[in-house]
């Protein structure tokens, strides 16, 4: 059995991201898949094992960088290096879903998702995802996309936004989860009811950029659990958690060349789709509808839905 590798090449979303297009080359030629990611103890991936990328497996390994179509074709028998986040259409949307439905929570990880949820299961949520670190702030006065390849939201368009949900829906509640320590982000806690979760993360080998005070696998899986979020476009962890993983959910987002005066925002609703096309929505504005701070046709009343856990 031939044997196709994941390592950790890139951040966790990224890698999640890889995995349809595993489980293409697998369904196709019969890849043994073997994931070598520190995540494998808060989460498991159905129909995969795990194991560590070593000279032996990289000997004689193809990798695979961008793979389209002929090279798809050509994989047949080859031991893979698998580095991907794309491939032919045609073999990743009809698995995608089934995919993501392989992938399972440690069910301690659930039960403290559960009971952070539990007091305001009557009450609205709405998630907040905010990726600084690794994604660059270049004006502090107005959000920015151009010639910038991972742009973050300024903290003052989630604080507006935010405001304006609260004028709409006066008893909801909101998840934060964000990069760093959510704890630091003192205007939204002060101004709105804002929960966390309180699990630390054991992962540290990605570097200061990437690093996050809250296990990020469970942040995942708590901001999936969210029917509406406040969401950094671009960004792998938002899709997957409003896109990919539990039910559907609403994406407001930040629209190039909103201001603290005119905050312009978006909707944005993809669920099932894959990341390229969730990434064109916000470099390009496809798929992404302007709302008002009246938030139009923005279902505010649904609590989170921890079912799916």
């Amino acid at each position: 059995m031939p044997k196709l590798y994941i390592d950790e090449f890139v951040g966790i979303t990224n890698r999640l991201e890889t995995l349809p297009l595993a489980f293409a080359i697998r369904k196709a030629y019969g890849h043994e898949i073997i994931l070598d990611w520190h995540e494998l103890d808060s989460f498991s991936v159905d129909d995969t094992r795990r194991g560590k990328v070593r000279l032996l497996a990289r000997l004689g390994a193809l990798r695979v960088r961008n793979c389209d179509a002929t090279q798809f074709a050509s994989l047949r028998g080859k031991k893979i290096i698998l580095r991907s986040l794309d491939g032919p259409s045609q073999a990743l949307d009809p698995i995608y879903l089934e995919t993501a439905a392989k992938i399972h929570l440690n069910p301690i990880l659930a039960t403290e998702i559960r009971a952070l949820f539990a007091p305001v299961q009557t009450r609205p949520v709405v998630g907040v995802h905010i990726r600084h670190g690794d994604y660059t702030l270049t004006d502090a006065s107005t959000y920015r996309i151009d010639d910038i390849e991972w742009p973050a939201v300024p903290t003052w368009w989630y604080e507006r936004t935010m405001a304006a949900i609260v004028k709409q829906q006066k008893d909801v509640c909101f998840f934060l989860s964000s990069t760093g320590d959510p704890s630091t982000y003192a205007t939204l806690h002060q101004n709105f009811d804002v929960l966390t979760l309180a699990v630390d993360s054991p992962y540290h080998y990605k570097g200061p950029d990437h690093e996050s005070r809250v296990n990020p696998v469970a942040d995942l899986f708590a901001l999936a659990c969210c029917p509406v979020m406040l969401a950094t476009p671009i960004s792998g962890y938002s899709h997957w958690a409003a896109n990919v993983l539990g039910a559907a959910s609403t994406c407001i987002v930040p629209l190039p060349g909103a201001t603290r005066e005119n905050p312009l925002k978006g909707a944005v609703r993809l669920y099932g789709n894959r990341l390229p096309r969730w990434r064109a929505a916000g470099r390009n504005g496809t798929d992404t509808t302007t709302i008002s701070d009246v938030l139009e046709n923005i279902d505010l009343t649904r609590s989170a839905n921890t079912d799916w856990l």
